[in-house]
């Protein structure tokens, strides 16, 4: 059975650990499921978030574009939840999620977890607890990413060996990107 699945799923994220099957019942059968296509957007950077989402199968790539290149921030893949703060406060994605093959996601609407923290307010402090760890560590994975960037001499090319690409440069960190 599907619910069964689902919950048994759930069990496996982290933010989920120690959950009771009976909130997590909850959660299963009011999340939707989606089918993502190899290189489908998920979502944008910039997009209003309205929840999180759980990868049932496949491999979604978290992904952010400084000028011309792309640089994936995480893979997500079985059971990883993506857009977690989503889950408990509104905010805006600050990343693409892009599936980089066929994959399938559990939805789970804001409406839906606050549902779930109202009727089991015991686990919100846990649940708070481990969100915040979480979004410490994405900050610094963040943070790792921008200094990366930064030492990244500029590029300058020379525009007879490729004409399309006459006046384009990579910006130094602190420039505009355009």
């Amino acid at each position: 059975m599907r619910l069964e699945s689902d919950i048994e799923l759930l069990m496996r994220v982290d933010l989920f650990q120690g959950f009771q099957p009976e909130q997590l019942r909850l959660v299963a059968f009011g999340a939707e499921r989606e089918r993502v296509h190899k290189d489908d957007v998920l979502y944008r950077d910039g997009e209003e978030a309205d929840g999180g989402y759980v990868v049932v199968r496949g491999q979604i790539d978290l992904m952010v574009y400084r000028g011309r290149r792309e640089i994936i921030l995480d893979t997500c893949l079985e059971a990883s939840l993506l857009g977690e703060l989503a889950l408990v406060t509104a905010n805006r994605r600050i990343s693409n999620a892009v599936a980089s093959v066929e994959s399938e996601v559990l939805h789970i609407p804001r409406r839906l977890f606050h549902r779930m923290l109202n009727e089991y307010p015991e686990t919100a402090a846990l649940m708070y607890r481990r969100l915040s760890q979480s979004v410490s560590r994405t900050m610094e994975q963040v943070a790792r990413v921008h200094g990366k960037l930064a030492e990244i001499p500029r590029l300058e090319i020379p525009a007879d060996a490729h004409p399309e690409l006459e006046g384009f440069t990579i910006p130094k960190s602190g420039e505009d990107a355009g």
